[in-house]
């Protein structure tokens, strides 16, 4: 019925300038003391406003509720999801093998006792964190692992979590989870920036001041990703404590993510609503669709462009914004994947080997991606190709 009236209101008024009945509402106007307001109306053949109506008292006036209408969700392709499944495990070993062959071990020491085979150790952390099994029980799925050539020694269990702490693994686990990413560029151009904590089994202590009284709640760490909106595979992540705060975090996010894949969307929810975020998307080429709070005002210090662009397209047109927005809900797939499969509590003690499992858990959620996107979009997930020659990683043994 309202849309019935609105529509009949609209014939009743034409463009002064061209004379198209073809209007659109534009929100009403006050005058300079917010005591009567006037309907505004826009052509949509030349773009003109203009007021329409007697003044009306401000009393009168009852702003319309917005209500996002939801898009209907793409189909499931089922067959290569099926397929996908089935193979996961197989493929997974092949692609972790060969994903372990860009790592480059130089300065091997020549006196001593000596270590351990760096390669190897990262496939077997790799194992360990896709099994899910404690460091002990896993020793037989090494045996297998040495039986098809995978590894060539079977490291003692209390080796393989001396590895977790090393802290040459983590830039290198870095460098492995953008590689792994890195086939689905020709698919991924819109992203999705948020956060999701990782609980410990150590508890620490809180003060509330709000109720003066003191609790314990579980430690937990951070995890800062960007994810791909069709794939939901990772391509940039930051690990911090749990008191860090998530808009800091955009930049070097978006930054990492633009030196391999071309970004046209960027989007996040209102904990990263700030002009600095905002322009550093637009400075990589993308459009950010990050949700305005309550108190966004056009005005303030300084100027920037992007920031008032996109608050009137936030402000105007709503469902627009909110069709683009929603993409966001895929980063929220991708946690939730990760901590179904790979659990949401970490194994490990200190924070250097907590750092080192969150991003095992995030390369094994991008190697299962890849293994979807061959079966869904005929993806060509082979490593040793030209593209990848100079995307060596360097590490001292």
């Amino acid at each position: 019925m309202q849309t019935q009236k609105d529509n009949k209101e609209r014939e009743n008024y034409s463009c002064f300038r061209c004379g198209s009945s073809a209007v659109v509402k534009k929100g009403k106007v006050f005058n300079s003391f917010k005591t009567t307001w006037r309907q505004q109306f826009q052509c949509k053949k030349c773009s003109s406003k203009f007021l329409v109506g007697k003044p009306q008292l401000a009393d009168s006036y009852e702003p319309e509720v917005f209500k996002y209408q939801s898009q209907p969700l793409p189909a499931v392709n089922w067959a290569a999801y099926n397929q996908g499944q089935i193979n996961e495990k197989i493929m997974l070993f092949d692609l972790a093998s060969e994903l372990l062959d860009f790592v480059e071990v130089r300065d091997i020491q020549s006196t001593g006792r000596p270590s351990q085979n760096i390669k190897e150790m990262l496939f077997c952390m790799i194992l360990k964190t896709y099994s899910k099994l404690s460091s002990r029980r896993l020793i037989s799925d090494l045996e297998l692992a040495k039986q098809h050539e995978f590894i060539t020694k079977v490291p003692c269990y209390s080796t393989l979590m001396l590895y977790f702490n090393d802290v040459r693994l983590t830039k290198v686990l870095h460098e492995l989870i953008q590689l792994s990413a890195l086939p689905l560029k020709p698919i991924e151009e819109d992203f999705a920036v948020d956060s999701s904590g990782f609980s410990l089994s150590k508890f620490g202590r809180w003060f509330d001041h709000k109720f003066n009284q003191e609790s314990e709640k579980r430690i937990y760490r951070k995890a800062h990703c960007m994810v791909g909106v069709k794939t939901n595979a990772v391509v940039s992540v930051q690990i911090t404590d749990g008191f860090d705060a998530d808009s800091p975090q955009l930049k070097p996010l978006v930054h990492k993510a633009a030196l391999n894949f071309k970004i046209r969307e960027v989007s996040a929810d209102k904990a990263y609503s700030s002009r600095d975020n905002l322009e550093a998307i637009e400075e990589v080429g993308g459009l950010p669709f990050i949700a305005f709070k309550k108190n966004a005002i056009h005005k303030g210090m300084g100027k920037s462009r992007i920031w008032h662009r996109m608050l009137s397209y936030f402000q105007q047109e709503p469902q627009a914004f909110g069709e683009h927005y929603h993409k966001r809900s895929n980063v929220e797939t991708s946690f939730f994947m990760i901590k179904q499969k790979f659990d949401d509590c970490l194994m490990t003690k200190n924070y250097q080997a907590n750092v080192n499992e969150i991003l095992c858990k995030i390369l094994c959620h991008n190697i299962c991606c890849l293994i979807n996107a061959y079966f869904e979009f005929g993806l060509n997930i082979s490593f040793q190709t030209k593209a990848y020659e100079s995307q060596k990683i360097s590490i001292k043994a």
